[in-house]
């Protein structure tokens, strides 16, 4: 018998993984949101976004098995649609789209304008620092470099995430005072490779 979810037109995103995965989970949402559509956190909406982790074997289990759990959902009518993001999707997208068909579409960790797009928002490049906190109101991540140019053979963030690109320190500055504004107190630095950023990161005295 199928049930339908009585959150119509609402799209929850599921974020699994690190603290960098919450932090993109959160620019989805504000996106999302400026686009005006209904967006929730880990609750229930008729469309859902999963954002995977493929970095350790427990990791990938666990997105696996979100993701069929979803399909279980929908094949049961509480949900529409499930699209699948992240890690995992960028690592092993071929993998999982001739294994795991069901998901409506997979997107990996640079196709948010695509993944966007399908969720018909628009990607808006002037929200800059704009986005949906999921942390407690005191503390929130700012994400300051995003991938790793080190070659550990025990390691796949650059297959994930590519080379190291650092946030450039004025989008940084822009971000923190809307964060401050919102009444965050405190600011918890995260990258992929926080100590190769930090060497060259200007010291800034943060101001409530």
């Amino acid at each position: 018998m199928r049930t339908k979810n009585n959150k119509q037109n609402t799209i929850n995103v599921i974020t699994l993984g690190c603290s960098k995965n919450l932090y993109d989970s959160e620019v989805l949402m504000g996106q999302l949101r400026a686009n005006g559509k209904q967006v929730v956190h880990e609750q229930t909406g008729n469309i859902v976004v999963v954002n995977t982790c493929g970095f350790i074997g427990s990791a990938k289990e666990e997105s696996v098995n979100t993701i069929l759990s979803q399909i279980d959902k929908k094949q049961a009518g509480e949900i529409d649609k499930l699209y699948v993001t992240g890690c995992l999707s960028e690592r092993y997208k071929p993998d999982l789209e001739k294994e795991i068909p069901e998901v409506d579409a997979y997107f990996g960790t640079t196709d948010l304008p695509k993944l966007l797009k399908v969720l018909g928002a628009d990607y808006k490049h002037e929200l800059l620092g704009e986005r949906l906190t999921t942390t407690p109101k005191n503390y929130a991540y700012l994400k300051i470099a995003e991938g790793c140019d080190r070659p550990c053979s025990f390691c796949a963030i650059p297959l994930m995430r590519g080379k190291h690109r650092s946030t450039p320190i004025e989008s940084l500055v822009v971000e923190a005072q809307k964060l401050a504004a919102e009444g965050v107190k405190e600011l918890i630095l995260i990258a992929q490779d926080l100590t190769c950023i930090m060497l060259f990161l200007p010291a800034f005295r943060w101001r409530s």
